[in-house]
């Protein structure tokens, strides 16, 4: 029986789905994505916020409304790519065993930039900020910049806290968070790497938080933010010229496209990954960030 030969459209989604269960702040914020082609990197296209709508006292008939849904412009000007070559034998392999070898440390690539880039969006917070200088960060820390966002009237669903490493160690040695019973999950969120759920946002630890510098001071976010606060925005990719091998594919908000090749110049076979992409903060009232300056 001759073996099956993995094809882009196989990689491809495979790709997709290893990407999306890498990614942390991706899966986290508001996702744009359409089939529509764009020009190239650097193309800046419109897209549309999310609907608001008014409650309204209900006399003798209903008053339709037309969605509130305003419209902000996103560069597209993150052109992520992973080529790596491959030889026949690898294309003939089982496609756990080439994700494993190949599909997952490509991906885990991506979701790293790009939760780098969504995470470096908040310093278009400006004003919900709560500065932290000494010891570790405390239950109040957390109660404040949670009230950035219930004076904002942020919606109590899918509100978010994301923190870094040493945020995470800090709240790991406090009774709250290390209690199973007091997280309310039975442990399962602590084997998932997430802290559950408490003062209604869901808690997340993100590798790729890091110290930024700002002009006054260098410091490390944990942020508090809505879905809708920020924005994860792909578009299509034109299948290129001479690439017969092609496939672009999309599902719950991203996109990526995958192209065969073969080097003349190095008798090689490679397999290319790309994903057009921008962020965008669409309501920075939506979040809060706590900085510390430890």
């Amino acid at each position: 029986m001759p073996n099956t030969i993995l094809t882009p459209n196989i990689i491809a989604n495979e790709a997709l789905d290893v990407l999306r269960t890498n990614a942390v702040m991706a899966n986290l914020v508001h996702r744009d994505y359409s089939s529509e082609f764009v020009a190239g990197v650097g193309d800046t296209i419109t897209v549309r916020k999310p609907a608001t709508f008014e409650a309204k006292e209900f006399t003798t008939q209903v008053e339709v409304q037309d969605a509130t849904e305003d419209k902000v412009a996103v560069k597209m000007d993150k052109l992520l790519d992973v080529t790596f070559s491959v030889t026949s034998k690898d294309l003939t392999m089982g496609i756990v065993d080439f994700s494993a070898q190949f599909l997952v440390p490509a991906m885990q690539a991506f979701a790293d930039k790009i939760d780098g880039y969504l995470l470096g969006l908040e310093k278009d917070v400006t004003d919900n900020r709560v500065d932290h200088t000494k010891g570790a960060i405390a239950v109040a820390d957390i109660i404040a910049a949670r009230k950035f966002l219930v004076d904002a009237k942020a919606p109590s669903t899918e509100r978010r806290f994301v923190y870094g490493s040493q945020a995470e160690a800090d709240l790991l040695n406090t009774d709250l968070f290390v209690n199973a019973s007091a997280v309310g999950d039975n442990g399962t969120a602590l084997k998932e790497a997430s802290l559950g759920r408490k003062y209604g946002l869901d808690f997340y630890c993100d590798q790729n938080v890091q110290k930024t510098t700002a002009e006054t001071a260098n410091y490390t976010p944990s942020i508090a933010f809505h879905k809708n606060a920020f924005a994860l925005v792909t578009r299509q990719l034109e299948m290129p010229l001479g690439a017969p091998k092609a496939y672009s594919t999309s599902y719950d908000g991203f996109g990526l496209r995958v192209v065969q090749g073969y080097d003349q110049k190095t008798k090689t076979d490679t397999v290319s990954i790309d994903m057009l992409c921008g962020v965008k903060t669409l309501d920075k009232s939506l979040a809060a960030v706590i900085t510390d300056k430890r």
